[in-house]
Formats: C-alpha cells, sequence, structure tokens
C-alpha cells in the first residue's frame, strides 16, 4: 500500500496500531434503523476504524458526512485508508430538462453542477470544517470520486451499497436506505435502516459480501449498462482543493476542536497517580472545563488495551452522546457499546455478557450506558462485573440518588467517580454511599481558581444584582414557610435537633425555591441590564428557571426593542441550528437548561442568571462553563439576579433565603476579578443582622432519575 502524500509530495505518516486486528473483532449486528441504534457510533465509525477501504456507491454523497463521521475519518486516512465513492449529481427538474435536451454535452452539463454544488460549499460558514475534510482527502488522493450519470428518460442513479474492507481481506458489505450524509448517518437525521453483511459469518453473508464487492469493481469501471461512470472534473477538483490542507495532521475534525490529539496536563497526570496508588480507586474533583473527561479518557485507554473492559455510565442522553464522541475520537480502536437513551441492542441475549468478558484477543471494549440503564437489575445479570472491569462514573453526585445506587453492586475492580462538586448536597447518606463504593476524593482538589490560574478557563467580572418579591409572592413565600414549619414540628429530632426530611417537606421546599427563582421583578431587571450593557457581537446567555419565565423575558426584551432568540429543548426549529448561529454571529440567547451538566458554549461572553438554585452544584457548574476557553475570549462577565428582602425585619420568613442568596452569591464574588462587589454584599448581610463569616453555601438536591433511560 502506497503512503498518501501532501500537495507538496511529502509522505504522510502512518499510524496503524491495533487497527490490523480487522473487522472480524467487530461485533456488528445483522440490521441497523435510526431509533435501535445510532448508525454512525455502532456500525460506521467501528468499520471505519479496522478498514483500511471503504467503497461506496450511493444516491447522494455530502460533505456534511464528516461532520458526523468526526476524527475518525481523518484517523482512518492517516493509518493509509482509501475511499472510492460513485454517487449522482444532484439534480433540479431544469437540470434533468438540461441532461435530456443536451445529451451528448452531459459531461460538460455535469460539471457545471457540480461546479455549482462546490462553489456553494466554499461559501458556507456552517461547513467549512467538513469542506476542508473532503477537499484534503481528495488533493492527498485519500478519497476518489467518480460520477454516475444515467441516459435521458432513465431516472437518476439510486443505489446505497458500501464495503469496508481491511488488510486481512475481511469484508462487511452493508445495503439499505442511508445516502452519504449528515441526515442518512446522523442519530437526529433520516430514519434509515440497513441490512449488514460479514465475510468472515457463514457462507451465506459471504457469498452475499462477494457479490457486492463484484458490483463495486464493475460500477467503478463503468461496466453496468445503461450507467456512465465519469472521473470527477478536474477543474471542479482544483477550485475545491483551493482550501485543502496541505497535510492530514492540519485538518480540524468538524466535530472536535482539535486539530491533533490532546496533551495531558500536569494536574491530569498527579491526579493519575494518585488514583493507581490508591488501587485504582477514587474520585476526580476537578472544576468544570478543567479536563475531567479526557482524564478518565486516558485512565480507560490504558485500561482496555490490556484486553480488559471499560464501564461509563452518564446521568443524561446529552452526556451519552458527547461520552460516545470522546471516545471515537480519543480511542479509536475500542468497540463501543451503547445502553440506555434509546439505545438496546444490549439486551439482546448473550449480547452484554459476551462484550464484558475479559480476553486480549477480544480487543478493547468500552459499554457507554446511562445511570438509569446501568442500574437496572437485567442490566447488572448480564454484565460480566469482575476485577477485569473498570466503572467510570461522569457526574459522579448522581450515582447516590435512590434511582441510581443500583450501580452499587456491580463488582467492578477498578473505580473512577468525575464531578465539580461530588458531595450531595442535603444527602448524608447519598453521599457516604458515595464514598464508600468510590473511595474519596483524590488529592489535591483542582478547583476553580487553580483551572483559571492554569490559563484552563478565562477571569471574569460579577456583578449581583438584588431584587425582591412582590406582595403576592411574600405571601406565597410566608404560607409555604408555615406549611414547611408544622411538618417539621411533626417528625421526630435526633440528639442535635436534627431531622431526616421526608418527601413532602422536599416538595415544598422545591416549591418555596421557585418563588424566588421566578420572581416576577427579575423580568424588567433583565430588559435594564440588557439595554445598558449589551453590545453587538456580545454573546450573551440569559438563564430561566422554565418556559415560562423564557416566554415572559422574551415577551418584555422584545417590547424594548431588544432582539433576543431563544433555545431549549421543546422550541420550535432546531435548537442546533439555533446554537450554531450564537458561536457564529453572536446576541442574546433567552435559555433554559443551557448551563447544566453536559452543555458546553465556551463563546459565551456575558451571562445573566435570572434563575440559579442556592445548591452549590448547580451555580458552580454554570460559572464554569460560562468560564470556557474560547479564542478570542480574554474575560466572561456574569450579571446575577438575587432575591434579597428590604429588611428582614419586615420579612422575617425570608432570612434563609437571604442567607442562601448571599453566601451563593459571595460564592461568585469572590472569585471575581472586581474584587468590591464583594464588599458591597457584604454590606448587605450587615445591613440585615447577617454575619456575613457565618455564610455557607448549602443546598438539596433536585434529582430526577428517569429523565434519560
Amino acid at each position: 500500500m502506497s503512503l498518501p502524500r501532501s500537495v507538496s509530495g511529502t509522505p504522510v505518516a502512518i499510524h496503524k496500531g491495533d487497527s490490523l486486528r480487522g473487522l472480524s473483532f467487530l461485533d456488528l449486528d445483522t440490521e441497523y434503523r435510526t431509533g435501535d441504534s445510532d448508525l454512525m457510533a455502532e456500525f460506521y465509525r467501528p468499520c471505519l476504524s479496522r478498514a483500511s477501504r471503504y467503497d461506496r456507491a450511493v444516491g447522494y454523497f455530502r460533505s456534511s458526512v464528516f461532520a458526523v463521521a468526526g476524527y475518525a475519518v481523518i484517523q482512518f486516512a492517516m493509518r493509509g485508508g482509501r475511499i472510492r465513492m460513485v454517487c449522482s449529481p444532484s439534480l433540479s427538474s431544469e437540470d434533468l430538462d438540461a441532461l435530456s435536451r443536451g445529451y451528448d454535452k452531459r459531461r460538460e452539463i455535469v460539471s457545471g453542477l457540480l461546479e455549482r454544488e462546490v462553489s456553494s460549499l466554499l461559501s458556507s460558514v456552517d461547513l467549512r470544517a467538513s469542506a476542508e475534510v473532503l477537499a484534503t482527502l481528495i488533493a492527498l488522493e485519500v478519497l476518489e470520486l467518480r460520477v454516475a450519470i444515467r441516459p435521458p428518460s432513465f431516472g437518476i442513479y439510486h443505489e446505497k451499497i458500501g464495503v469496508f474492507t481491511d488488510d486481512l481481506g475481511n469484508a462487511v458489505s452493508f445495503r439499505g436506505s442511508s445516502n452519504e450524509t449528515w441526515r442518512g448517518w446522523h442519530l437526529e437525521g433520516n430514519l434509515e435502516s440497513f441490512e449488514v453483511f460479514c465475510s468472515w459469518r457463514g457462507e451465506d453473508e459471504a457469498q452475499r459480501v462477494g457479490r457486492h464487492r463484484k458490483y463495486i469493481e464493475r460500477l467503478w469501471s463503468g461496466s453496468l449498462p445503461n450507467l456512465e461512470v465519469v472521473p470527477f472534473p478536474e477543474a471542479v477538483k482544483r477550485n475545491l482543493c483551493t482550501i485543502a490542507k496541505d497535510r492530514l495532521e492540519d485538518l480540524v475534525a468538524p466535530d472536535s476542536p482539535r486539530a491533533s490529539p490532546r496533551k495531558p496536563q500536569p494536574h491530569q497526570l498527579t491526579a493519575l497517580d494518585e488514583w493507581r496508588l490508591r488501587g485504582r480507586r477514587g474520585i476526580l474533583e476537578h472544576a468544570t472545563g478543567s479536563g475531567k473527561t479526557y482524564t478518565a479518557l486516558l485512565a480507560i485507554r490504558e485500561h482496555v488495551r490490556n484486553g480488559q473492559v471499560a464501564l461509563v455510565v452518564v446521568p443524561s442522553r446529552l452526556l451519552l452522546q458527547q461520552w460516545a464522541g470522546e471516545i471515537i475520537a480519543e480511542i479509536p480502536e475500542a468497540v463501543l457499546l451503547m445502553a440506555g437513551a434509546g439505545h438496546n441492542s444490549w439486551r439482546k441475549e448473550g449480547r452484554l455478557e459476551g462484550f464484558s468478558r475479559t480476553g486480549r484477543d477480544l480487543g478493547p471494549r468500552v459499554i457507554l450506558s446511562t445511570m438509569q440503564t446501568a442500574s437496572k437489575p437485567e442490566f447488572r445479570r448480564e454484565l460480566r462485573d469482575e476485577s477485569h472491569l473498570l466503572l467510570v462514573a461522569d457526574e459522579v453526585h448522581q450515582s447516590g440518588s435512590p434511582g441510581n445506587s443500583g450501580l452499587f453492586e456491580i463488582q467492578a475492580g477498578a473505580r473512577l467517580g468525575l464531578s465539580a462538586t461530588p458531595m450531595r448536597y442535603g444527602d448524608l447518606d447519598g453521599t457516604a454511599k458515595i464514598m464508600s463504593y468510590f473511595g474519596d476524593v483524590i488529592q489535591p482538589p483542582f478547583r476553580l481558581q487553580d483551572a483559571i490560574k492554569s490559563g484552563l478557563l478565562v477571569p471574569y467580572e460579577y456583578y449581583p444584582h438584588p431584587v425582591q418579591l412582590n406582595d403576592d409572592e411574600n405571601e406565597a413565600w410566608r404560607a409555604l414557610t408555615l406549611d414547611i414549619k408544622r411538618e417539621v414540628a411533626r417528625l421526630p429530632h435526633g440528639r442535635e435537633g436534627q431531622v431526616e426530611l421526608t418527601d413532602r417537606i422536599k416538595l415544598l421546599l422545591i416549591q418555596r425555591s421557585r418563588i424566588a427563582k421566578k420572581a416576577v421583578s427579575k423580568i424588567p431587571l433583565a430588559g435594564k441590564v440588557l439595554k445598558e450593557h449589551f453590545e453587538e457581537g456580545q454573546r450573551w446567555l440569559v438563564y430561566c428557571e422554565d418556559i415560562e419565565q423564557l416566554e415572559a423575558v422574551l415577551r418584555h426584551l422584545r417590547s424594548q426593542g431588544i432582539e433576543a432568540n431563544e433555545y431549549h429543548s421543546r422550541m420550535v426549529g432546531s435548537p442546533e441550528a439555533t446554537l450554531e448561529w450564537f458561536r457564529q454571529y453572536g446576541g442574546i440567547l433567552v435559555s433554559v437548561h443551557c448551563l447544566d451538566e453536559g452543555v458546553d458554549i465556551p463563546a459565551v461572553s456575558h451571562a445573566l442568571i435570572l434563575a440559579s438554585s442556592q445548591n452549590p452544584r448547580q451555580f458552580i457548574q454554570r460559572r464554569g462553563r460560562v468560564l470556557r476557553k474560547a479564542p478570542w475570549k480574554a474575560i466572561a462577565v456574569v450579571h446575577d439576579a438575587i432575591v434579597v428582602p428590604e429588611t428582614i425585619k419586615d420579612e422575617p420568613d425570608q432570612l434563609a433565603l437571604a442567607r442562601a442568596e448571599l453566601a451563593r452569591a459571595l460564592e461568585f464574588a469572590d472569585s471575581a476579578l472586581n474584587r468590591y462587589a464583594g464588599a458591597e454584599l457584604r454590606d448587605i448581610a450587615v445591613r440585615m443582622g447577617i454575619d456575613p463569616g457565618s455564610l455557607s453555601a448549602s443546598g438539596m438536591e433536585e434529582d430526577d432519575d428517569a429523565s434519560d433511560e
């Protein structure tokens, strides 16, 4: 196999590594369907990671497919992989008429159509990274494209068949409905399905694979009747290759912010050394944005390369998707089995049991599951949970909830928890169970100030804005406070006067806290802050409690002539497109659940927090996400609405609220660049008769154990 060469003719390094283990080490289903499976994560990327050649005959091809394949396609090319693809040009009714009228000039007409598509691609900001991958693969002769043209009145070429082949002679073929596009392969694209055949899986499948390979060769050579297969026009290729990189190593994957593998930071290496010394048990208490995920990936990669198995558990669908992308990018040689959030292939008889067995000959394997699924007895029964298993829990504090605590029945040999705030607030029992299972926090912790000092997060300015409850809200607060006191009075008290809160008391506390989160006075405050401070080119995120508050804020802003967009899971239109527009062009984004676990928007330059939990975890996470680095971002600015009464004398029932809000605000202020914000908050506390030194953040967990099963 010849080395791929750069435009200048310099050979590009190939790293075959474990890809030589071949396709036959993959555990592939006979059929895949959108909804039942993640077509890209469970089939396309694993095959690409073990193959040396990919042949594709397809109706439509778009470079957007590289945005789904991500770093895997670049690694495939760097190992010396080759792609041959035959596809149809995108034809409008006018194009078909032109071909019918000028059949003798069809190559010229097709060249014009392709030139039009390439020009459109080059002018698209959103598809720039995908276009660069396409151009570079063509320029370096990794990808060879040919175009299929049918005679007039015969319609278009619309085949959908593909073959992956490895260096050991194994082959996987598939045939179905998927085009080679973003919509054809992405979890949120079209509803697609295809059947899969493996050359090593019995005589019948071997024959099917053989027929598909022969067909591809006939197609490529142009020997099929009523079909002309022409090379990709040179003029169009030259135009496209104007954006090609000189080397594969210079490419940035469309789904990844990095052009080359990351290098561990000193705090990550120190943490891993300490984890090993503790018998590979412990919890990383590392700030949001400091690279907890990558630290865990280093531990996973080391573990699975010895033929052992890793189980990664996460609390949400979004984190499941993000971890899948990270695992494929950083450990491409590993086979990935996903469970939960719609991924059900693990349920097939013997699938999970066979996948989780130890054995060097089985290759590196990672199981990625939601906590809700991994906690179920049926999952645990099938899992081979012996000393060879490494269990990694992201946002490990979630594992201590009643619905997720089944995880503690898994007898993993190595255990690693990840969280910026691992303790469960208001849940001593849940925290104790987490520490008992995973081990203590690995010392030293790496906190927000450490991340800022190390340059992993940007510094920030903090501006608190005190607001008050209105008369109706004050009355509702008093009524709920009275109900809470009555419920507490009925409970037995411990030696030090402590009580264990019932579910009813917790519900009353949550209802009361939402009065402060949704205080009506926050709506005009949003208009005032944005009118005084927003400037074109900035990227403001306005954080709301729920859709009702979001809609009220949007109405008020628009009545003030302030343009703003919404972002939430139930919005009309595409949340992803809205977020991409915000990243590119800025503006004001009014959102719900946009700074919680797993959501990263480094482009945010300013945040206005209208609703914040008294749970320190939530506001610490949100602050960390606002401080994510971006190329042009030197500092971040946080505006925060805090609810405090005019005086405690007039509203004595709001003493606990004032203490909690001031404690949260001081947590923000004491690490900010503008230290005078902390002085102002301490003055407010003193005026209310509160000792600022007695304030400490506290709160209560609000788990939703079934949200992402």
